[in-house]
């Protein structure tokens, strides 16, 4: 049995429901730990009954770590969140129930293919790392880390304990979005892994946590069974930046990174998976309006000055080959 954590608001819903639903497709016997950041959240999730999923309440991690409840004074709610993630991990390792190894999941990856390669390389590892891997154009990135938070595998050992304990320590000490020295969110902290924990590993398989920032030289085609990386299955990608534009178009966040989408990428990545947002979308548009409205509380009016710059935004984003038509 596969085990996997992640955490979302009500402002990722349609992209953790785009997580399980890849999930399900690829992985096989598996259980999705959700902690849910909010009520909102919580409600609509529950109604959807989704199989294989542990809903769990954030005020009950909080009152598992009182720590952790404290820490939410000193920082924003993006940053409490990040916080949040060592302290998820260590509360499900924590419980006993039976979990040898556990892979927290950001809200934002897709799989596209069955992770057990992934798997064997980590195997035996105390805790597995995914590379940012930024090319020699994307080298200023580097100050934000060397490893990349969205993903990492942790074993329900000594040594993995000890690292989840490690990790939940300097989180709850610091945890900002901003870079000091040689710190940078919860992410940062992670450099300094390797050298602090014998058997931690860092991932090869060029499959795992593809993402905008280490597209530059990678060969990505498009074929029958699926999309590869440099002749590999891709297991997963990091749809990062990622973002709902009006007239059906989703705004790929390629161009912050200097990337376009090439034909291999749009048809076997992003095409894909703006379908399922478009689909989970609209599952969640078919909530009953109590549960519906209090997930879209908060979002900017569509109508005015706001809808007329989203609109340039769009136009922007389909000129320089960045947007995904969410219908295509």
């Amino acid at each position: 049995m596969r085990h996997y954590c992640t955490l979302f608001d009500r402002n990722y819903a349609a992209r953790g429901l785009a997580l399980h639903r890849s999930l399900l497709r690829h992985c096989g016997e598996f259980t999705l730990h959700i902690l849910c950041l909010d009520a909102p959240t919580r409600d609509a999730l529950a109604a959807l009954s989704l199989p294989r999923v542990e809903l769990l309440d954030l005020d009950a991690l909080e009152g598992a770590d009182a720590a952790l409840r404290g820490a939410r004074a000193d920082r924003s709610p993006l940053e409490f969140y990040f916080t949040c993630k060592p302290a998820l991990l260590g509360h499900l390792l924590g419980r006993g129930a039976g979990i040898g190894r556990i892979e927290y999941l950001d809200a934002d990856l897709g799989f596209f293919s069955d992770p057990a390669p992934l798997e064997s390389e980590c195997a035996g590892s105390s805790v597995a790392l995914s590379p940012h891997a930024f090319s020699a154009r994307l080298s200023a990135q580097r100050q934000y880390g060397e490893f990349n938070a969205g993903w990492l595998s942790v074993a329900a050992d000594p040594e993995g304990h000890e690292f989840i304990a490690w990790w939940r320590e300097r989180c709850l000490e610091w945890c900002r979005l901003e870079v000091d020295d040689a710190r940078f969110g919860d992410q940062k902290y992670l450099d300094r892994v390797p050298a602090l924990f014998p058997r931690a590993h860092r991932v090869r398989h060029p499959g795992a946590n593809l993402a905008p920032w280490n597209l530059d030289g990678r060969r990505v085609a498009s074929t029958q069974a699926g999309p590869t990386v440099d002749g590999r299955p891709l297991v997963f990608f990091h749809f990062h930046g990622i973002e709902r534009m009006p007239l059906g178009f989703y705004e790929s966040g390629l161009h912050a990174y200097g990337e376009a989408l090439t034909p291999a990428t749009r048809k076997g990545i992003y095409r894909p998976y703006v379908r399922e947002l478009v689909a989970c979308n609209r599952r969640i548009g078919e909530l009953p309006s109590a549960l519906r409205a209090p997930l879209q509380a908060g979002r900017p009016s569509p109508t005015g000055e706001n809808l007329a710059r989203r609109l340039i935004r769009t136009a922007r984003a389909v000129a320089r080959r960045s947007a995904v038509f969410g219908a295509a």
